[in-house]
């Protein structure tokens, strides 16, 4: 692990430090041999441009350890060294494969089930502690109100979209006896509908081609920081993906799915509810989250669900409050938080 896994090629952190040592040495030679009486104004110009290149390369060298071996945070896409290290310290998952506890297919008398399905944003994607999840938070007030008797379980997977919720959820309810399913939908849950070019796909960050990030963490870093948000397909995703809701081929697919959902669980038996997510961090004048909120909502209501929107819930405060960090829009635990609490008033609070 130490080699490559969690830590990058020890191999690469060598070169770096060769080469800077070997820059020290050729500062040293440069002071120590160069004729600088004779030189007197070049020897000035390469004597700091060498100094300064020293101090630079020594923050580098810091910058580099700290990212290779110390830093600990997800990003969006969830590919760097440290997000990967975030992965492996922070996660554990299930026989089945989500990062919840154990269930039994064969449920309890009197308890009732409730399922969560969703994406990385049910995942709790950057959100350390997996009690502070907002199925996790529904769980415990559930206890604290004296009704134990309910098992919430966390059907979330980073990557999910609608159509791979129905995919699965079909044999889930069967094997484990769902009593309600709340569909936990946010909006780029119908991407994988929407085209694009082979050269500009939204879906996966542009591969760097002039130089091998995986060699240098903190180069890896600088890029996701602060080349990565302007290439293209980044920039204009969000745009990207709005162009599916104004699509009427694409939504039409993406409500022929919705109704398919709904079907599963109505066929077996199921409650079925809904809470509408927001992306917590707009990019792009053109994703408006308020009209697609209310398109989704229009939909989901037709079917006769409960549907909750959590957009107000989050309106006039600041995106850099809610998300998990400048690199990584997903909810963090005060965004779950808040949610936990507004799915709990719609849906929960009530039935005391």
């Amino acid at each position: 692990m130490f080699v490559t896994g969690a830590f990058g090629y020890l191999f690469d952190y060598l070169i770096w430090w060769a080469l800077f040592f070997s820059l020290l040495v050729h500062t040293w030679c440069f002071f120590r041999f160069f004729p600088r009486v004779k030189y007197r104004k070049l020897g000035l110009i390469l004597g700091n441009a060498l100094v300064l290149a020293c101090l630079l390369g020594a923050l580098a060298m810091v910058g580099e350890s700290y990212y290779r071996f110390v830093a600990v945070e997800t990003d969006s896409f969830g590919v760097s060294l440290p997000a990967r290290r975030w992965f492996m310290l922070n996660t554990q998952l299930n026989t089945e494969g989500f990062r919840d506890k154990q269930w039994s297919p064969i449920k309890p008398p009197g308890v009732r089930r409730i399922a969560f399905v969703g994406d990385s944003f049910s995942y709790g994607w950057g959100v350390k502690n997996v009690a502070d999840r907002f199925p996790d938070r529904i769980q415990a007030r559930f206890q604290q109100t004296g009704r134990g008797a309910v098992e919430v379980m966390n059907i979330g997977r980073p990557g999910w979209n609608t159509g791979t919720q129905i995919k699965h959820l079909d044999e889930l309810l069967l094997r484990f006896d769902v009593d309600e399913v709340v569909l936990c939908y946010v909006l780029n849950d119908l991407e994988d509908l929407i085209p694009h070019p082979d050269h500009l796909n939204p879906l996966h960050p542009p591969v760097q081609v002039f130089f091998n990030l995986d060699s240098s963490p903190l180069l890896d870093h600088l890029y996701r920081t602060i080349l990565l948000p302007r290439e293209p397909s980044v920039r204009m995703y969000q745009s990207w993906m709005s162009s599916g809701y104004a699509d009427p081929q694409i939504w039409g697919r993406q409500v022929l799915r919705l109704k398919h959902f709904v079907a599963i669980c109505r066929n077996r038996g199921v409650v079925v509810r809904a809470a509408l997510l927001p992306f917590l961090r707009v990019n792009d004048s053109m994703l408006d989250r308020a009209s697609l909120h209310a398109q989704v909502r229009g939909v989901l209501e037709r079917l006769g669900v409960e549907v909750v929107d959590l957009l107000p819930k989050v309106a006039g405060k600041s995106w850099r409050d809610l998300v998990v960090n400048r690199n990584d829009a997903h909810p963090n635990e005060k965004a779950h938080a808040i949610f936990a609490n507004a799915i709990w008033n719609a849906f929960y609070a009530s039935d005391l």
